[in-house]
């Protein structure tokens, strides 16, 4: 496995010719070395990319973005170079509304560089968020809001000192996610993947089927057992969906 690092970006290959690249957005709070075991089960000829934002992971001690407008630019800016070759975006929960915003800057731009776009745990950018807004919540609420809304990883969340550590990015990412919004859509011209949890207390189907609305091409909507966090605990059956979605592609 080759990788190569830096502060935004981690890119790992099997060292096989690339014929696309995956890159890949984590959920509000997360750490994007949770997608370093996908390497291991993704076909060979696909590229992982990962994205590091301020806040998160190796960069905890960075202040994360509250506003969209600077967090695109930005994040948009460092793609760049991957974004100009053929890709296919992922993202889960408050990453998947970075990897659609994501999608519509790379198909203006860049056009017809992104040939998947994988949204999961996200609801569609038209559905009603949720009330009250966590984000704005006083420290015991949003504390026991984390745990009983299934917001971040159990194992996470009850190690006092961690949950210390990544609260500042998750209420950000929090913020951005709940005031995020595009009721007007621009109908991207982009096979779309929806998946979600079939015990998923955030995002469930009623909140992700009208993504259909949002693409001029392919939609399939695709029910994973489990919560919110399927993409970690079903992570096989997940890569099996990408493989066989880029492996055509790649044809």
């Amino acid at each position: 496995m080759h990788a190569q690092n830096n502060k935004w970006l981690m890119v790992l290959n099997s060292g096989q010719p690339i014929k696309i690249r995956l890159i890949c957005f984590p959920y509000a709070g997360g750490d994007p070395e949770q997608f370093r075991s996908w390497s291991a089960d993704l076909s060979d000829h696909i590229e992982l990319v990962t994205v590091r934002l301020p806040g998160h992971g190796s960069r905890l001690d960075e202040t994360p973005y509250d506003e969209w407008a600077p967090l695109l630019e930005d994040t948009f800016a460092q793609l760049s170079g991957y974004l100009k070759e053929p890709h296919a975006l992922f993202g889960h929960s408050f990453g998947g509304r970075l990897a659609y915003e994501i999608a519509k800057l790379t198909e203006r731009r860049y056009v017809g560089q992104t040939r998947h776009l994988f949204v999961s745990g996200c609801r569609s950018p038209d559905s009603d968020q949720a009330r009250p807004f966590l984000h704005e919540l006083p420290q015991p609420d949003f504390d026991h809001a984390l745990l009983s809304r299934g917001i971040a990883p159990p194992e996470a969340v009850r190690n006092s000192e961690r949950r210390l550590q990544f609260e500042p990015a998750i209420r950000s990412d929090l913020k951005l996610a709940e005031l995020w919004s595009d009721q007007i859509g621009e109908s991207l011209n982009i096979p779309v993947t929806a998946l979600y949890g079939s015990d998923d207390p955030l995002d469930s189907v009623a909140s992700m089927m009208n993504w259909r609305e949002f693409t001029r091409r392919e939609f399939e909507l695709i029910e994973v057992r489990g919560d919110h966090f399927f993409v970690t605990t079903q992570r096989k059956r997940l890569l099996q969906i990408i493989n066989t979605h880029l492996g055509l592609l790649s044809e």
